[in-house]
């Protein structure tokens, strides 16, 4: 099954600028909803270092229900959209955009290259792989910490300094 992405946020020219694409349908783990965001950054824009890949791409696991309200009320306080939280309280691809501007994403793939398409290309790929494949991939730990991608979903980035966790 092809996962396909629709223009979330970014500038006309993406390839200079960046850009940001949400999955068109929202899936199902079995628990609960979550949206794929596909992320590029043009590296030489972003750092001004031209020595290093020009682009990065990810790929990111978003849940409204999984990050809670009080997560996502932080998430669009930082993003400015607290103001209109009326004209977007049915708009759940911005606030799925504000969790991931704000942090409250799993990333479940990144690759740096030259070529653009071809790692966008790639993402798509491993999209298919991460609905297929989804609680491997967010057993991974996503920091030194050992948080988990399960974790980075609710916006417990620290979880991995509980002492007594229990992980599989």
């Amino acid at each position: 099954m092809q996962v396909k992405f629709k223009f979330l946020f970014g500038d006309v020219n993406w390839l200079r600028y960046g850009g940001k694409w949400i999955s068109t349908q929202k899936f199902n783990n079995g628990d609960f909803d979550y949206w794929l965001i596909l992320e590029l950054i043009n590296m030489h824009e972003a750092t001004g270092d031209e020595k290093q890949e020009k682009y990065h791409v990810n790929l990111q696991v978003v849940s409204l229900q999984e990050a809670g309200k009080e997560n996502l009320d932080k998430a669009l306080n930082y993003c400015g959209f607290n103001q209109f939280a009326d004209e977007i309280k049915d708009d759940d691809l911005t606030k799925v955009d504000a969790l991931s501007s704000y942090g409250i994403s799993a990333q479940v793939w990144s690759k740096n290259g030259n070529n653009a398409d071809k790692l966008i290309r790639e993402a798509k790929s491993e999209a298919i792989l991460v609905n297929g494949l989804f609680g491997f991939y967010l057993d991974r730990i996503q920091n030194r910490i050992q948080s988990t991608g399960w974790d980075f979903l609710r916006g417990d980035i620290l979880a991995g300094l509980q002492e007594n966790r229990q992980t599989a």
